[in-house]
């Protein structure tokens, strides 16, 4: 199963900034045999370190982090992939667990019943799932949302985008009618419509708000009033109740 997250695109950046940031004085000695020498040095003085490791957090699906560390210029670079069983299939969704996301995923797995059903945007879907062991609503994004997202920013055409694991389109809708909802009572009749029980929101929602909105058909606005804006800013929300919240996620409870 293959889905695309939007850690892919903080791992470009980091990529990125570790090409550009090896830059090395110009000026050169007029021996060419030290010019020669220093510029070997430098070449294996600048080369990145990667290295690689796995950690296993085990638990009901077997979850394992592979661990990739990039050293630059006494700069370290981590991420942690995440690898599971579910089903007897190993699931390697190419996306990644940042440790700033360990307490909320800790919490929902400590305080809510094992078949708490949690709505959050497709991203978070699949470490919800084995590192906190609730199920997400979605853990991928639909064919739909895929071509007009990550296919436009990968250059790529719509025929050479492949999608196993994409869920059905109408559960990207609902997920991003219910971000996008104004109406608390509304936005309730779409976590019924799942069971969902709780609702997860990070930060990044904000930023990746344009997503919700192109999946809705509409020109992307401030979230201000809506659900995802009350909850990024930890307001109340009738009939849901703040049961967490710390830097970077907040999760709702439904009342009963």
């Amino acid at each position: 199963m293959k889905s695309y997250s939007f850690y892919f695109f903080s791992l470009i950046l980091i990529l990125g900034l570790i090409l550009t940031s090896g830059c090395v004085d110009s000026k050169e000695p007029t021996i060419t045999n030290i010019q020669e020498e220093n510029k070997e040095q430098r070449t294996e003085n600048n080369k990145p370190l990667q290295t690689h490791e796995t950690e296993n957090i085990g638990g009901k699906y077997n979850l394992t982090l592979n661990v990739t560390r990039i050293t630059h210029n006494n700069k370290t670079f981590e991420t942690r992939k995440i690898q599971y069983v579910k089903d007897g299939e190993v699931i390697d969704p190419d996306q990644i667990l940042p440790d700033n996301m360990r307490p909320s995923l800790d919490w929902l797995n400590a305080n809510t019943p094992e078949d708490a059903i949690i709505m959050a945007w497709w991203d978070y879907g699949h470490v919800i799932r084995a590192y906190a062991q609730r199920e997400p609503v979605a853990d991928s994004p639909s064919k739909e949302i895929l071509l007009t997202t990550v296919a436009k920013h990968l250059g790529k055409s719509t025929e050479e985008i492949d999608c196993p694991g994409c869920v059905p389109h109408t559960f990207i809708v609902d997920i991003a009618e219910f971000l996008l909802s104004f109406d608390p009572d509304e936005a309730i009749k779409i976590m019924k419509k799942y069971n969902a029980t709780h609702l997860y929101v990070h930060i990044d929602d904000e930023s990746k708000s344009g997503a919700f909105y192109i999946a809705l058909d509409k020109e992307p606005e401030p979230l201000f009033s809506t659900i995802a804006g009350k909850a990024i800013e930890q307001q109340q929300i009738d009939g849901f109740e703040l049961a967490y919240a710390d830097n970077i996620s907040r999760t709702y409870k439904l009342k009963e």
